[in-house]
């Protein structure tokens, strides 16, 4: 994947587009699960409606307690009323009726863990499947849209943005729990006295509005954060890919320098922002204490009501305050992290909308028993205003080494590509065996190839995982030593530590460029493909293991694979059967090696002479190394 430019950043979320924004969000979270968000709302209800129960319980039996001319004896239940409500005729002890406190106590951590584990689990589903979404969009788009977006932003997309999206889920259902419970104990509210609470209401709806500037801050905040930790997560990337360059010339100080600058960055705007929070909790609150001062106040001198009432609303609106102030918090913290909502959302969406024909159900494509075609090809890269290849034209033969060969820019890769159906000509037609390929079938003929590139891919894992990761079904080690021998690599594996089993490291960092080349030829060998791409896939061995390597694709093919190489040097491109030169996008000049040799002005003669070579031979199938 190549690194891309950064992409820019979107602006702060404005507040209907948040808005919009927490409403999709909890639209996915209904979408996790049959009824499960539902539940997880109920459970969250009770819990906060819950909380400290069993100790505000115990007050009505202190004062039973202190009625009774028992002491420590019985209590008589049916001389006893709660408002209305008239107790049952029960005698009960005082260690039974502590006894069933204590169970209340028992149930209700019972019940707050059970809560505790189910949301969990809810708002875990709802990331991953967020994650899953996201990378499967990425494995289904277009290789031509994916291979130029930047490497890093992915990575972050799929790790730490989905991680603040766990947050965006958690503070929506605290903001909604917050909500009806605010919405009960209105209600209790509104049945001791209508006037106080409309009052109660504006008071803290007036609250609200005088914070929504401090929401704002938290959007920026938000925005912020979410650019500096890209950038953060962007330049490790640099730091890491570039670290034997950097370490080579001395320029470690250089990213150690923007990183901290990053670091230093982020902690002026989280302490910006925390000062700005502190200050806006702090005048919500005063606002809530003067609140309740002037609700005193009206209660006494306006509404005229008893102490009783009085001391009722009061304890109610003891339990509104804290959800007014809970939802200001939520709501900031919620604006914090929502940019990391949008960011994976319009990043699944641009992949989606990209999604590859060729990624859905396979054809079946009969193995490849003439040649492969491409017929008068044009293709053009969105971000070029040159076209990569221009009414292109060429034959590949089963069964033979295939050579393309061109300066840098020359549209090779982009052959490569078209050859294995990782792109889709936007002119002119693909065919295997005379059969167009369409987009389904394109899958399908992909089961039959492999590919080697300049930069190998290998897993963080042992040589026998690199080995078996692209082979069909289970893999004999004389098999495996077979393979790597055919690319000269079986003498290097016996000298590791562990042989087959000796892990190789991230990207098999503990070899060297040329084991590394080596592992992906005889992973690619074990494949046993019908259709072979190598795209300087030996640039980094020297001349004895290229001419080595050169026989043993000479033999494969001679075996069945239909082999196509890229390279630059001549040790690569003699052994071929049939040369391509490619200029700009078209075929300049194509033949076998002796007659293209023999053209005075010829690219492959060119590139021969420039190598020290005055002759072409071709080499034999047999022909010793």
């Amino acid at each position: 994947m190549t690194r891309a430019p950064a992409p820019p950043q979107p602006e702060p979320l404005a507040p209907g587009e948040a808005l919009r924004n927490a409403l999709s969000l909890i639209r996915e979270l209904r979408a996790t699960g049959a009824g499960r968000f539902w539940i997880a709302l109920v459970l969250l209800v009770l819990g906060s409606l819950t909380e400290g129960l069993s100790v505000l319980l115990l007050l009505p039996v202190l004062h039973l307690l202190s009625q009774s001319d028992g002491g420590l004896g019985r209590i008589e239940l049916g001389q006893h009323h709660i408002g209305a409500l008239n107790l049952p005729d029960w005698s009960i002890g005082l260690p039974t009726l502590l006894l069933i406190f204590v169970g209340l106590a028992v149930f209700q951590m019972l019940f707050n863990r059970g809560k505790s584990v189910y949301l969990s689990d809810v708002l875990l589903d709802f990331t991953n499947r967020q994650r899953l979404s996201l990378f499967r969009a990425l494995s289904k788009a277009r290789w031509d849209r994916v291979s130029r977006m930047s490497g890093a932003e992915l990575e972050h997309a799929l790790t730490g943005e989905i991680e603040r999206i766990y947050m965006c889920a958690f503070y929506v259902l605290s903001i909604l729990q917050a909500m009806i419970g605010l919405a009960i104990y209105l209600a209790v509210c509104l049945a001791i006295s209508w006037p106080m609470t409309l009052i109660t209401l504006g008071f803290g709806t007036v609250a609200l509005l005088v914070m929504r500037p401090f929401r704002r801050r938290a959007a920026r905040f938000g925005h912020r954060l979410q650019s500096r930790r890209m950038e953060q997560f962007r330049t490790v990337a640099d730091f890491l890919g570039g670290l034997k360059s950097a370490r080579a010339s001395n320029r470690e100080a250089r990213h150690l320098d923007a990183f901290a600058a990053s670091l230093d960055q982020t902690k002026h705007d989280t302490r910006e922002f925390t000062r700005s929070n502190a200050t806006g909790s702090g005048l919500f609150q005063l606002s809530l204490t003067t609140g309740a001062a002037a609700f005193i106040f009206l209660a006494i001198t306006w509404a005229g009501l008893d102490l009783t009432r009085i001391v009722a609303l009061l304890l109610v609106a003891m339990r509104i305050a804290p959800r007014f102030l809970g939802l200001q918090g939520q709501a900031q913290q919620l604006l914090v992290s929502l940019p990391a909502w949008r960011h994976v959302r319009t990043l699944s969406r641009k992949l989606t909308a990209a999604q590859d024909d060729s990624a859905g159900e396979a054809t079946h494509v009969p193995p490849l028993a003439r040649s492969i075609q491409l017929q008068d090809v044009s293709y053009s890269y969105e971000d070029s205003a040159r076209a990569a290849l221009d009414g292109l034209s060429l034959t590949i033969r089963a069964g033979e080494v295939t050579a393309l060969i061109g300066a840098s820019g020359s549209g090779k890769s982009t052959v490569a590509d078209l050859l294995m159906g990782l792109i889709r000509a936007q002119s002119g037609t693909l065919s295997v065996d005379g059969t167009v390929l369409d987009a389904k079938a394109l899958r399908g003929w992909r089961e039959q190839t492999a590919y080697v590139a300049q930069e190998s891919f290998l897993i963080h894992g042992s040589v026998r995982a690199n080995l078996e990761g692209g082979a069909h079904g289970q893999l004999a080690d004389t098999e495996i030593w077979h393979a790597l021998e055919m690319a000269n690599a079986d003498a290097f594996v016996r000298e590791l530590p562990e042989g087959l089993e000796t892990r190789i490291g991230d990207r098999g960092v503990l070899l060297s460029g040329g084991q590394r080349q080596r592992i992906a030829l005889a992973a690619a060998f074990l494949r046993k493909p019908a259709f072979l791409v190598l795209d300087e896939a030996t640039s980094a061995l020297d001349w004895q293991a290229q001419d080595c390597i050169a026989h043993s694709v000479k033999r494969i093919a001679r075996s069945g694979t239909t082999v196509v190489t890229i390279a630059h040097r001549p040790s690569m491109v003699r052994f071929a059967d049939h040369i391509y030169a490619l200029k700009d996008g078209r075929v300049v000049e194509d033949g076998r090696g002796p007659e293209l040799m023999a053209r005075p002005d010829g690219t492959f003669r060119l590139m021969l002479q420039h190598e020290g070579y005055e002759n072409v031979v071709p080499l034999k199938t047999g022909e010793s190394h």
